[in-house]
Parts: structure tokens; C-alpha cells; sequence
């Protein structure tokens, strides 16, 4: 199997007890990623700067990809009520060279209970890591098992006779396109916000891109047509320590179908369930989830 991109990455798997009972937001990314950067920035500012500012601003319009996601739990009912005693879980993804900064995570993480969660600031303490591809404990109980997390490669695989593809947009994606939010996405601008993604992370924090490959097929992308499409504009709001003031957090959700020769997109498509795409994925939006057809 020849290759075409290659990404390296760190997925931790996060669990939390609550002290007391919580009433949080439905959607955690912005809390869990407000508090991990609160922490962070106290235990090592270095890896802050790393992983929360590296490539501040827009380039000509573009978000330049940070080198981490915070995965938060799936949205289920208006509120997150956690109760005491009761376990909140998330993932925390680190790209490239941000693997270095892993032992200061760690520290940020068993400092969580300081800052607290939510606008009441509801107390957590860090209950364990676990190293989400082995299953390995990397933090338990005041112990740090450095050795037990191990990067692995963002998934890359190959299927023959694939005619078509269901895509769910499990998070809200927000891609702007002339200053507004896309209500609706066609397989060439779902491939080439995909393309874009791994180009990003692999120049700003190691791997490698085909270009060549990238570029031929994002042009055959074109010929893939959509026969169904159920979307809609989920409304979120979060509100910026930084800026003092609400900031828009919507985005599509919902399921669109692709017909045509798909096999050449298949990689691309499963990397990108790893990876999400389009805006604000370090809050974990932008996830999307692929069924093929045969």
C-alpha cells in the first residue's frame, strides 16, 4: 500500500470525578478546552504557547491548525447534568512535535481541580489517563507512566468497488466560505477542507502530504455527485475569557450521501474521521463519521 499522507498523533483518554453535582453546557469542547489552557498555562507556558497559540489569526482568511483537540462527550439532551461521584470522560489529541509536551499535560490535567468547570467553577479531580490506542494507564493515582503512551499514525486505509459514501456530520462544521457559514457541502469542498487539514498539521507539526496526489484528487472530486442531503444550522453560542463577549459557535449537522467511484477518497475520508475538519476543531467540532457503499 502506497501512502499518500502520514500524521502522527497521541490520543488520551481522560476521566474525571465530580465533588459535587455539575449543571454544564450540552456541548463540553470549550469548557474542557477553557480549563485544560487555564492549567496548562500555570504548569509549563511554553506548551501552552505551543499548543494554544502556535499560528494565532487567519493568513489570508485561513485558521491555522493548532496542534491539539479536545474531544468532549457526545451531546445528548440541552444540559449536561453529572452528578457527584459520577465519571466525566473526554479525549485530548496531540499532533506531531506537540508529543513532546505530554508530561506537561499530564501536570495540567491533575491540576484541573483548581480552576473548576463551568460558569459556577463545579469541582472535578483527574481520576486517570488512559493511552486511548494501547488501553495502557498513562496517569493513575499520583503516578505518571510516561512510557506507557505511545503515538500512533492517523489512520490510513484502502477499499476497492466503494460507490458511493454516507457522511454524518456528528459535531457542527463550520466552513466559511466569502465572510459566511456553507448550509449545505459538496463532496469537492468536504475533500478539499480534508486536503487543507492534513496539509496544515504536517507543515506546521511533521508528517508529510503527497501535494501531487492531493491536487489530482481534488480535482476527480468534482465528478462525485450528492443524492441526499438533510442538514441543518445548529445554533451555539461560547463565551471568549479572551475577547469578553459571546462568540457564534454554529455549524451544519445532520447526513448527506455521495455517489460515484469512491475508492480513490477513502483514505482521505477516514482520516478525517480522526482528524474532523473546518473550524473550531480543537473544541472537537467538525467530527464526522463515514459509512461506504458497495
Amino acid at each position: 500500500m502506497q501512502k499518500h499522507f502520514e500524521i502522527r498523533y497521541l490520543s488520551l483518554t481522560v476521566t474525571l470525578t465530580a465533588l459535587q453535582t455539575a449543571e454544564l453546557p450540552a456541548f463540553l469542547g470549550s469548557t474542557l478546552r477553557g480549563v485544560v489552557g487555564q492549567a496548562l498555562l500555570q504548569t509549563d507556558q511554553e506548551a501552552c504557547a505551543f499548543l494554544y497559540r502556535n499560528g494565532d489569526g487567519e493568513v489570508n482568511g485561513k485558521i491555522t491548525a493548532k496542534p491539539y483537540m479536545i474531544l468532549p462527550p457526545k451531546v445528548c439532551t440541552p444540559q449536561t447534568v453529572i452528578e457527584q461521584g459520577d465519571y466525566l470522560k473526554f479525549k485530548i489529541l496531540l499532533f506531531g512535535r506537540a508529543e513532546k509536551y505530554l508530561s506537561s499535560v499530564v501536570s495540567a490535567l491533575v491540576r484541573i481541580g483548581r480552576f473548576g468547570l463551568g460558569a459556577r467553577r463545579y469541582q472535578f479531580e483527574l481520576r486517570d489517563i488512559i493511552d486511548s490506542q494501547t488501553q495502557r494507564i498513562v496517569w493513575r493515582r499520583g503516578k505518571y507512566f510516561k512510557a506507557a503512551a505511545t503515538a500512533a499514525m492517523v489512520p490510513y486505509r484502502e477499499m476497492r468497488n466503494a460507490a458511493g459514501a454516507v457522511v454524518e456530520l456528528c459535531t457542527p462544521l463550520r466552513i466559511r466560505h466569502g465572510g459566511r457559514l456553507l448550509r449545505t457541502l459538496s463532496f469537492q469542498t468536504l475533500i478539499r477542507n480534508i486536503i487543507n487539514r492534513i496539509a496544515d498539521l504536517t507543515e506546521r507539526y511533521g508528517g508529510w502530504l503527497d501535494k501531487e496526489e492531493a491536487d489530482k484528487v481534488l480535482e476527480s472530486a468534482g465528478n462525485i455527485q450528492t443524492v441526499y442531503e438533510r442538514v441543518k444550522m445548529i445554533g451555539l453560542e461560547r463565551y471568549s475569557n479572551r475577547i469578553d463577549r459571546k462568540m457564534d459557535f454554529s455549524g451544519l449537522c445532520g447526513r448527506i450521501e455521495y455517489a460515484g467511484e469512491m475508492s480513490q477518497f477513502v483514505p482521505w475520508l477516514y482520516a478525517a474521521q480522526c482528524l474532523h475538519i473546518g473550524r473550531n476543531t480543537t473544541f472537537g467540532m467538525g467530527k464526522i463519521q463515514v459509512y461506504f457503499i458497495r
